[in-house]
């Protein structure tokens, strides 16, 4: 019997993601980021989500990929992990796919060192493959900045 688990898919660069759905808690439109001096290259600014602020991670940036669309416009999914919130500025939203496990696989050779870090592994599609992130990972990285915009 295979397990199967659900996926929220996006779409950044012409590429198609996916990231366990249990991690992601919202997903919001054009939310407004305020830039903040100093931060990664990754790190867009700060959303306010609720009185809450949340570090916006500028996708492209932190997978290296180069940026195709001019669109001013992003869907900010927003994690939630080990009780830290992070946003994902992406370029669209797809669909909630369930997946099982036997069609999983590593990630190709031919990645990035940085995006080969992030991809825990693919999901082969009839259609096109499905590069799963590693939340957790992203979300340590993230941490760090906030921490480090919190004591500049």
């Amino acid at each position: 019997m295979s397990i199967s688990t659900d996926f929220v898919t996006f779409y950044l660069g012409g590429h198609y993601f996916g990231i366990n759905a249990s991690d992601v808690l919202e997903l919001n439109r054009n939310l407004e980021v305020t830039p903040v001096p100093k931060s990664a290259k990754f790190v867009r600014g700060i959303m306010n989500l609720r009185g809450q602020l949340v570090p916006a991670i500028d996708m492209y940036e932190r997978l290296s990929l180069e940026r195709h669309s001019g669109l001013t416009e992003s869907i900010s999914i927003i994690l939630r992990s080990d009780g830290f919130l992070v946003a994902l500025l992406v370029d669209d939203a797809g669909e909630i796919l369930s997946l099982d496990q036997d069609t999983f696989e590593p990630p190709p050779s031919n990645f990035s060192v940085i995006s080969r870090e992030l991809v825990m592994g693919v999901h082969k599609l009839s259609d096109r493959l499905l590069l799963i992130l590693d939340p957790q990972l992203i979300n340590r990285r993230a941490e760090k900045s906030k921490n480090q915009l919190l004591l500049a």
